[in-house]
């Protein structure tokens, strides 16, 4: 866990760093190989929201967790809703109103700590006492004598420990807890099978069957997901070939060209000779299905795909680790699933399995003989060689091409980024080492663990890169407390499941240049300031802003669509050829926000003043306004066109070539500002 969570953090610093410039001139908008290093550069909008991503994702995790630990105190239909619920949350306040209703269905778990078997020596204080369980046959008799209780003369009853079914108190010098020694001869030999065959394996320590099972659906689960990215994957690629024009492919030389097409036909010519032998292969089987084919016609059984259905022939399994595949895909004659080792499928194979067969004998030999069955079949050893492919292959698909890990280790993070960084991962690798067993028990059966004092030294002390002495002090103030940490959590979560929203607090983006780069559907990105960086090519679509001044950030072929704008002024900004289309503008002043080809369509504007920003062919169209005075803003070539305004004045703002057309307007009066060549057609004003 450390370790993760070392890369973690790793990983944000790097993110947090990757707008740093390199001492010497290194490529910008791609990946690229620095030393031992893959570099790849991203702006700082995108290192927020990554690091936003990283927090809602871990904060998810642990509400996860914490639903998780409850679950089972549900009933299956609200289970299910659970999980739909939590499955369609995107946001992570909709995600804590799903854990809420757990928490509010569910009582909390209550921590179980293990005792140990210790002798009468170590009970100082009175005898222990077990009370046997007592019958529902006769009720509890009443004493006759009246004893005072409190303030009150009341009739005690007392409980009578002389007959049989009632609760009797039984005293004892010591008390043992049931193990393994009170196994039947059966199970312990089992048992002692089954450790006989792990050491003869070279195996520490036991597994039970059912774990290997549950391992069993992990890999083929992971199987089936890899399958399923490289089958993306290769479409992907595919399409962006054939999409790519040959004069961006990559240059060959003429020899290279020549070698690669020979290599390409000599594996066409492989590839179709292995078709052929396993098309001279398929005949006799094409055959028999023909043949059981016909067979199922002339019986009026349906055969509607049945080409497309796995045919199975007097071939029984034996040992199943997973059910039989969906009915609808196959075809089964004489193979049953016998000796299975799940009870899932149809009748038969639950009927046939195992675990049913064993069901007679006692759990306990039944668990233990289970355990046997799967060791010695060596189902263990195929599932450790299937993790450990999948493990290789995922480390190989994680390396470079010079094998050069494409993920942060401790090596090349303290060569990127120096001893700072190192001190970092070394803090999580020594709190790694002094987590306790129980603390390790709450991870393996809760998910989460709580830090105790000392730990916490570690992480928030004075020697740690992370310190931080308030939170210190407040962590430990609450351990002194001896409040529940677990209340706490839950708390919190309700909290967040009251919030409107959930995301990092975003750092203003500076010096971070948008060129070719859409911004669609990033309210995040839009609603923050922008500094000293201009926008090319880059349209702004269903992005709309709240608190995001974007100040001395030229705009050059920007259309603003669909987006609107509160409270995020343009200052000191030129626009080109920028259109605000479908977006209304409120409290936005444009200030110094010269403009050229800027027309305003359908995009109302209130509490929206310019000042000091002339503008050239801009219109107006379709685009109400009020409360948006021009200030020593002149106009060129910007009519107003279906465009009615009010509480507008104009003040020290002449136009130019300008038409008001079928525009009217009210308390807007021209205050030394001249009109020259422009007219105003059937555009009636009030109090202007």
């Amino acid at each position: 866990m450390a370790r993760i969570l070392a890369a973690f953090l790793s990983a944000l610093l790097a993110v947090s760093r990757a707008d740093q410039k390199p001492s010497s001139p290194l490529p910008t908008q791609h990946a690229y190989q620095d030393g031992k290093t893959l570099r790849l550069p991203i702006n700082e909008t995108a290192t927020e929201e990554l690091l936003d991503k990283w927090m809602s994702q871990a904060l998810s995790g642990l509400m996860a967790a914490v639903a998780s630990g409850r679950l089972n105190q549900m009933d299956t239909d609200d289970r299910e809703e659970v999980h739909r619920c939590s499955k369609a949350a995107s946001t992570v306040p909709q995600h804590a109103k799903c854990v809420v209703k757990v928490l509010d269905s569910t009582k909390p778990v209550k921590r179980v700590r293990i005792l140990k078997n210790k002798p009468a020596i170590h009970v100082k204080h009175k005898p222990f006492k077990v009370a046997t369980k007592r019958s529902k046959g006769k009720p509890i008799r009443k004493s006759r004598k009246r004893e005072w209780v409190g303030g009150f003369r009341m009739a005690r009853a007392k409980r009578s420990t002389s007959r049989v079914g009632s609760f009797e108190v039984v005293n004892r010098s010591s008390y043992n807890i049931p193990s393994t020694d009170d196994d039947t001869i059966f199970a312990k030999v089992a048992r002692q099978m089954t450790k006989t065959i792990r050491k003869f394996k070279n195996k520490p320590g036991r597994e039970s069957w059912r774990s290997t099972v549950q391992r069993i659906k992990v890999v083929g689960a992971e199987a089936r997901r890899a399958k399923k990215r490289r089958d993306a994957l290769k479409k992907r690629l595919r399409q962006m070939i054939d999409n790519t024009p040959d004069e961006f492919q990559d240059p060959r030389k003429p020899l290279a060209m020549k070698q690669l097409d020979a290599q390409d036909e000599e594996a066409l010519r492989k590839k179709k000779a292995i078709q052929r032998k396993q098309e001279e292969v398929r005949v006799p089987m094409r055959m028999l299905r023909e043949s059981i084919k016909m067979a199922l016609v002339a019986s009026g059984k349906n055969v509607t795909n049945f080409d497309k259905k796995t045919l199975k022939l007097i071939s029984p399994r034996f040992l199943s680790l997973v059910p039989e595949q969906n009915d609808t895909e196959l075809f089964n004659f004489l193979s049953p699933s016998l000796f299975s080792l799940h009870q899932e499928g149809d009748q038969l194979e639950k009927a046939m399995s195992l675990k049913h067969m064993l069901k007679q004998l006692p759990n306990k030999e039944q668990e233990a003989w289970l355990d046997f069955i799967v060791e010695a079949a060596g189902v263990t050893d195929a599932v450790d060689k299937a993790e450990k492919k999948q493990r290789e292959m995922r480390e190989e698909e994680m390396r470079g091409k010079d094998g050069v890990p494409l993920y942060f280790t401790k090596e090349n993070v303290t060569g990127l980024f120096g001893d700072v960084e190192k001190r970092k991962i070394e803090t999580f690798e020594a709190l790694d080492k002094s987590y306790t067993l129980e603390q390790k028990d709450d991870l393996e059966r809760l998910g989460y663990a709580f830090l105790n004092s000392k730990q916490l030294d570690i992480v928030y002390g004075s020697n740690s890169p992370y310190n931080k002495s308030d939170s210190l002090r407040m962590f430990k103030r609450l351990q002194r407390l001896k409040d529940d940490p677990h209340h706490l959590v839950e708390h919190d979560i309700r909290a967040l499941a009251e919030a409107k929203k959930f995301r990092v607090r975003q750092k203003d983006i500076t010096l971070s240049p948008f060129v070719l780069s859409p911004i669609t559907l990033a309210p995040a990105a839009t609603s923050q300031p922008i500094v000293l960086s201009p926008l090319v090519l880059s349209p702004i679509i269903l992005s709309p802003a709240v608190l995001g001044p974007i100040i001395l950030s030229p705009w050059v072929f920007i259309p603003l669509i669909l987006s609107p704008r509160v409270l995020s002024p343009l200052i000191l900004n030129p626009l080109v050829f920028s259109p605000i289309i479908l977006s209304p503008v409120a409290l936005h002043p444009f200030i110094l926000v010269p403009g050229v080809f800027n027309p305003v369509i359908l995009s109302p504007l209130i509490l929206s003043p310019l000042i000091l920003s002339p503008q050239v062919f801009s219109p107006l169209i379709l685009s109400p306004f009020a409360l948006s005075p021009l200030i020593l803003t002149p106009m060129a070539g910007s009519p107003l066109i279906l465009s009615p305004f009010a509480l507008s004045p104009i003040i020290y703002s002449p136009q130019f070539y300008s038409a008001v057309i079928l525009s009217p307007y009210a308390m807007s009066p021209l205050i030394e500002s001249k009109l020259v060549q422009a007219e105003v057609i059937l555009s009636p004003s009030w109090l202007s």
